[in-house]
């Protein structure tokens, strides 16, 4: 891989995923992860800084070590559980879930190369003292960012202070959005910093109205089909009548629910076999 040395690990990961190029701020942060350092990456959203982490756990974890991947939200520790358990499947490095009971310290745990928490689940395993927490090699925090959240900010400082305390060598890595203060949380972490704005697909801003969408800056003006009868409906069919991607945002849980299960309806028709599982 032309501006990154991997291993055979490292190589083999990528061709199970078919990807033959890695972009630019992947070379430059593998260039610190693999040989160990703390490291912040701060680059867009879709930039690929999980991939990132999973290279630097793939090369650097043997069967008897041990990794902790933190994340904020049950739902991502699912998502990424899932992710994970190609190391398991190419290398033979166990992984394991862990947002249960916070009052146990799950000492089977222990058995594992790498254990995926959410940041209040890895608090509670660090005050019960739970053996394997002080014999960890590497330590990823995706969205690390969060730092500065009102609601789940302070757990997750304590928890990396907690680990940087117990274990000083263990290496951080941390996942970010782009934001303001990372130089701030680099520092914190002593942690070298690789920040970018480099996008693999272009960001345009647009204003939707009347079956229209408007993207000032380029004066283009795009013609979205009521296909649904919904606005925000239309927008995701015709986005992946593109062969795009669509994420939504909405105010309320409920309301996630209620259009996901919607959406499905009418998306389950464009996606491949293997999506529409």
């Amino acid at each position: 891989m032309k501006g990154v040395k991997l291993g055979s690990r490292g190589r083999r990961l990528l061709e199970h995923l078919g990807i033959t190029e890695l972009y630019p701020p992947q070379k430059e942060a593998l260039q610190h992860t693999l040989q160990g350092r703390s490291t912040l990456v701060a680059v867009p959203t879709a930039a690929g800084k999980s991939l990132i982490a999973y290279l630097t756990l793939a090369e650097r974890l043997r069967k008897s070590e041990r990794a902790l991947y933190l994340v904020p939200l049950r739902a991502l520790a699912v998502e990424k559980y899932r992710d994970l358990r190609i190391l398991e499947e190419l290398f033979g490095l166990k992984v394991a879930l862990s947002m249960g009971d916070f009052d146990r310290s799950d000492e089977h745990l222990s058995r594992y190369n790498v254990i995926v928490a959410t940041s209040e689940k890895a608090d509670s395993l660090l005050r019960h003292r739970a053996g394997w927490t002080e014999e960890l090699k590497v330590v990823v925090a995706d969205e690390i960012h969060l730092l500065g959240d009102p609601s789940r900010g302070a757990t997750l400082e304590v928890t990396l202070a907690r680990i940087r305390s117990l274990n000083p060598s263990a290496q951080i890595l941390g996942l970010s959005a782009t934001v303001r203060n990372s130089s701030e949380i680099a520092n914190w972490l002593d942690a070298i910093l690789v920040e970018s704005d480099f996008r693999p697909v272009e960001l345009r801003e647009g204003i939707y109205h009347r079956g229209r969408i408007d993207f000032p800056l380029s004066g283009i003006s795009q013609e979205v089909p009521d296909s649904t009868g919904d606005i925000t409906l239309d927008l995701v069919v015709d986005c992946l009548r593109g062969g795009g991607q669509s994420l939504v945002f909405l105010s309320t849980r409920r309301s996630a629910e209620h259009t996901a299960e919607r959406a499905g309806r009418y998306v389950k028709d464009l996606l491949k076999e293997e999506e529409a599982r």
